[in-house]
């Protein structure tokens, strides 16, 4: 129980910095699917990428524009 304790304080600890780091690199991904240079040479040569890139934006915006969205992770609550 000890140990389960100490890796819920870690994860609790460094929750703010990652919400952080994704909100960092969804805004540049969003930058850069929208790109339409950019965007076409992804739909053309490497869509998957493409696909992925755009689920990361739309899971990240979903997650903001969530109005009971608190501040912890769901698991903390």
């Amino acid at each position: 129980m000890d140990g389960l304790q100490r890796e819920f304080k870690s994860v609790s600890a460094s929750y703010g910095d990652t919400v952080l780091n994704l909100v960092v690199a969804s805004g540049y991904l969003s930058s850069l699917i929208g790109n339409p240079r950019l965007s076409g040479y992804l739909e053309r040569n490497h869509p998957e990428i493409l696909t992925e890139f755009r689920a990361i934006v739309a899971a990240t915006s979903l997650e903001e524009s969530d109005s009971g969205v608190s501040e912890e992770p769901a698991f903390l609550g």
